[in-house]
């Protein structure tokens, strides 16, 4: 089964708990995509406001922010499982995974197509995941841009392990691109029988402007891929 993790970006509370309320009962987690004003234009709820939401999912936080290390605390506050920040705004890339890993929350990096992934490369062994945006953070909708098909590639010549998120413009055709982007990395003989647990989908409003959430949802978890 492919894993999908849908996001919900909204400004206030009560919208987020309208989009949540869709989705919670078919999900183990739901990315909560976190924006300050700063790094993108758009501000949405911060994420110790989760801790007002009465639900049985774990939170993903993704800190679209101004100095992702120093909101960590309020992560915290928000009772989140895992927490990934873009690197672009951060000061001090070693604070941030040492501040997430004292909580004891699962930590990741999210690079923009733009961004080098020097800092997975030296930090690779600190993380949980690493998440690469195939959109311009900060505004769901957007179109699937497939320069993340190489980023997936050069991730996977890093490492074979880790688990790659990708985020943004997803719908069944381009999850297959992603797939098959991460396949095309030879692979050793040991690993010929793995499967897709290793990479996980973040989808927004592909599938939260579905008629029928579920349908969709079942429907993208098991999309046939063929290897090869």
């Amino acid at each position: 089964m492919i894993n999908i993790i849908p996001a919900i970006l909204e400004k206030s509370l009560g919208d987020f708990e309208t989009q949540l309320a869709r989705v919670w009962q078919y999900v183990p987690r739901v990315q909560v995509d976190v924006i300050d004003g700063v790094y993108a234009p758009t501000e949405t709820i911060g994420p110790e406001m989760l801790n007002q939401v009465d639900t049985i999912v774990n939170f993903d936080v993704h800190l679209m922010v101004n100095e992702p290390e120093k909101w960590v605390g309020r992560c915290v506050m928000g009772g989140v499982d895992r927490v990934v920040g873009q690197v672009e705004k951060m000061k001090d890339v070693e604070a941030f995974i040492a501040s997430v890993q004292s909580e004891g929350l699962s930590v990741g990096l999210a690079f923009e197509l733009d961004t080098p992934l020097d800092l997975l490369k030296e930090f690779l062994y600190d993380l949980d995941f690493v998440l690469l945006m195939s959109v311009k953070p900060g505004e769901q909708g957007q179109e699937f841009d497939e320069r993340v098909l190489e980023k997936i590639k050069e991730v996977r010549r890093i490492s074979k392990k880790i688990t790659i998120q990708i985020d943004g413009g997803l719908n069944e055709e381009n999850i297959k691109k992603c797939l098959t982007a991460e396949w095309a990395e030879e692979i050793s003989e040991d690993e010929l029988d793995r499967e897709v647990f290793s990479m996980e989908f973040v989808v927004g409003s592909h599938l939260l402007k579905s008629s029928n959430i579920e349908n969709e949802l079942g429907h993208l978890q098991n999309l046939e891929i063929h290897q090869g």
